[in-house]
C-alpha cells in the first residue's frame, strides 16, 4: 500500500459537521421572526438539521447530481412507457426532506406537536438550511409540491380537499406535483401558448398541445396551463388545469415524454418535452382565472427562489471562509491577507442580506395570508424584486466562492461548480431578469408602488429615530426620495420603450433599498440585545451599494 500524499495536508477539508452552530444569523433572525413561543420548537427542528444536512443529505445531493435521470420510452414488450429512472439517492433525498416536514408543516397541524400551521418563517428558516446543500430536488420537485398545495387551497376548495394531504404526506406516500407552462411559441410569452383544453361533457377536460420545458415530468399530478376551445387568444384566454399521470383505473393518462433535456445544471432532477395527447384533466378553479390563479404558485416558487439563492450564498460564504481560515499562502494564513479579508467580507454580506430578504418575504406572506392588507400591497413588488435580486447576487457569489477555493473549485469533486451549475437556472426559472423588471413595471402602473414604499419608508424613518445605526435612517431616506423622483420622472415618458429601459436598473435600486432598510433596522435590534455591531457593519456596507464614498 502506497503512503498517504504528505501533502495533502495543504489543502483544507471541505467537510463540515453542522451548519446551523456556525450561522449566527440565522438563530437571531430566525428567533426574532417566530417569536419566544415558537422559538423552542424552531431551535430544535433547525439543531436537527445543521447536521443532517451536511451529513446526510449532501452526500445524497451529490450522487444524485452524478447520476442524473435516464428515461425509458418502452419496456421489452415494446409498449410505450415513459418511465423516468432515478438513482436511488434521489429518492432518498426527496423523501428524507419531505419525512422531516418539509412541506407538511406550513399545511397541517401537528409537525412537532405545534397545535397550528408552522409559520412560512419556520418553514423558510428550515429550506434555507437544506437548500444550502441541494439546490436541484429541493428547490424545484419539492418547492412546486409546497407552491401546488398553496394554488390549491386559494382557488379550489374541492380540489385541494382531495389532493393535499397527499401532496403534503411525510410518512413516504406523497403525491409529486409539477407544473407545465411553457411551450415552443410561449416561453416569457406564456400568452402565445397553443395548447388547447376540450370538454369532455362530464365536467373533465382532454388537452392537447406540446409542452417544451416540462421540469418533473415523472410527477404524480401536474398543473397545466391550455386554452379552453373558442378561448380568446392572449393570457385572458388561458384556464388552468390538473392532470394527473394515471387515471383512476391505474392506466396512464394520455401523455407522451419525448426526451429528456441535458441541462447545464440542476442535473438529478428530470426536465423533459412532453406531448399531450387528449389528456384527461381537471378544472382549476374559475375557467377564465387560469393565469391569475397559476401565478399563485409563480409567486410562491418566486418566494422560495428567494429563500434558494439565500441558501447557496451562505453556502458559497461557509465553504469560502473554512477554506480561508484552513489555507496558508505567502507566509500567513489566507483569510489575513487584506484583499482576501475583503471578497469573503462580501460574501458574507451577501449571505447575511439574503437571508433577510427570504425571511421578510415569508413573514409578509404569513401577514398577507392573515388578511393584512398593507402586507399584501408590499408583497406585490418585493416578491419579484427580491427573487430577482437574489439570482443575481447568488451567481456572483458562487463565482467568488469558486475563486477562493481557486483550482480545486473548478474541480468536481469539491461543491463550488455543482453550485455554480444550479444557482444559474434562479435566474430563469419564474422569470428572467428582464422579466421580472417588466413584471415590476406593471405592477407599479397597476398601483402597487404605495406598498413598497409605505413598507421600506417605515422601516427606515424607524431606524432614523435612533440606535446602533442611526445615521443609516438618514442614508435610506435620502435614497428613498432619489428613487421616488427616478419614478416620477419615469411616468412622465410618453415612449413606452424609452420607460421600459431603465426599469431593470431602478428595480435593483429598489430591491437594495427594501432589503437595507430590513438590515438596518434588525442591526438596532441586534445591537440592543447582544452589544454586537457586527450586523450594523454589515447593514452600512451593504447599503453602500447605492452609491456615494466607497466603503
Amino acid at each position: 500500500m502506497l503512503p498517504s500524499d504528505p501533502g495533502a495536508q495543504y489543502i483544507p477539508a471541505a467537510d463540515a459537521v453542522d451548519w446551523y452552530l456556525p450561522d449566527e444569523h440565522l438563530q437571531w433572525l430566525t428567533r426574532r421572526t417566530v417569536g419566544e413561543a415558537l422559538w423552542p420548537v424552531a431551535q430544535g427542528a433547525l439543531r436537527e438539521l445543521g447536521t443532517m444536512v451536511p451529513q446526510v443529505i449532501e452526500p445524497l445531493a451529490r450522487a444524485a447530481d452524478r447520476h442524473p435521470p435516464v428515461l425509458r420510452p418502452y419496456n421489452g414488450r415494446g409498449e410505450r412507457i415513459d418511465e423516468i429512472e432515478f438513482h436511488p439517492a434521489y429518492g432518498e433525498l426527496e423523501s428524507t426532506v419531505l419525512g422531516f416536514g418539509a412541506v407538511r408543516a406550513a399545511y397541517a397541524p401537528g409537525w412537532r406537536g405545534l397545535p397550528q400551521r408552522a409559520p412560512r418563517s419556520l418553514v423558510t428558516a428550515m429550506l434555507y438550511l437544506i437548500l444550502e446543500s441541494d439546490q436541484a430536488i429541493t428547490g424545484c420537485p419539492i418547492g412546486m409540491m409546497d407552491a401546488a398545495a398553496r394554488c390549491l387551497e386559494r382557488n379550489d376548495p374541492a380540489l385541494a380537499a382531495r389532493f393535499i394531504p397527499g401532496i403534503i404526506d411525510d410518512t413516504g406516500e406523497h403525491r409529486t406535483v409539477a407544473m407545465f407552462l411553457t411551450e415552443k411559441a410561449g416561453g416569457s410569452d406564456v400568452g402565445a401558448n397553443e395548447t388547447v383544453a376540450t370538454p369532455a361533457g362530464d365536467g373533465t377536460w382532454r388537452l392537447s398541445g406540446e409542452k417544451w420545458f416540462a421540469s418533473c415530468a415523472h410527477s404524480d399530478l401536474i398543473l397545466v396551463l391550455a386554452r379552453p376551445a373558442g378561448a380568446p387568444p392572449g393570457p385572458r384566454g388561458l384556464g388552468l388545469f390538473l392532470m394527473p399521470r394515471h387515471l383512476e383505473d391505474g392506466t396512464r393518462n394520455s401523455y407522451v415524454i419525448h426526451r429528456l433535456k441535458e441541462k447545464f445544471g440542476t442535473h438529478a432532477m428530470a426536465s423533459a418535452e412532453v406531448g399531450l395527447r387528449d389528456a384527461f384533466a381537471w378544472q382549476v378553479g374559475a375557467l377564465e382565472r387560469g393565469l391569475p390563479q397559476m401565478m399563485d404558485m409563480v409567486n410562491a416558487t418566486r418566494i422560495g427562489i428567494a429563500t434558494a439563492t439565500a441558501g447557496a450564498m451562505r453556502r458559497s460564504a461557509f465553504e469560502a471562509l473554512t477554506h480561508a481560515r484552513g489555507r496558508s499562502t505567502f507566509g500567513r494564513r489566507l483569510d489575513l491577507h487584506p484583499l482576501m479579508r475583503d471578497t469573503l467580507a462580501e460574501l458574507v454580506v451577501d449571505s447575511v442580506a439574503g437571508l433577510t430578504a427570504a425571511m421578510g418575504v415569508a413573514e409578509l406572506s404569513d401577514r398577507a395570508d392573515a388578511g393584512d392588507h398593507e402586507a399584501t400591497a408590499a408583497l406585490r413588488l418585493l416578491t419579484p424584486l427580491f427573487k430577482m435580486h437574489g439570482t443575481e447576487r447568488a451567481r456572483v457569489s458562487a463565482t467568488e466562492a469558486m475563486e477562493v477555493r481557486g483550482g480545486n473549485g473548478f474541480i468536481e469533486d469539491w461543491p463550488e461548480a455543482r453550485l455554480l451549475r444550479d444557482v444559474y437556472v434562479h435566474a430563469i426559472w419564474e422569470g428572467s431578469g428582464n422579466v421580472i423588471a417588466l413584471d415590476v413595471q406593471r405592477a407599479i402602473e397597476h398601483g402597487a408602488l404605495p406598498g413598497y414604499l409605505g413598507d421600506t419608508e417605515r422601516r427606515a424613518e424607524g431606524v432614523s429615530t435612533g440606535g446602533a445605526v442611526a445615521p443609516l435612517g438618514g442614508v435610506l431616506l435620502d435614497a428613498m426620495q432619489r428613487l421616488e423622483a427616478q419614478l416620477g420622472a419615469l411616468n412622465g415618458i410618453d415612449d413606452p420603450d424609452a420607460r421600459q429601459l431603465p426599469v431593470r436598473r431602478i428595480a435593483r435600486r429598489m430591491a437594495v433599498l427594501a432589503i437595507g432598510a430590513r438590515l438596518a433596522e434588525q442591526a438596532n435590534e441586534f445591537a440592543a440585545d447582544t452589544g454586537s455591531g457586527r450586523l450594523g457593519w454589515i447593514a452600512a456596507r451593504y447599503l453602500s451599494r447605492l452609491g456615494g464614498e466607497a466603503a
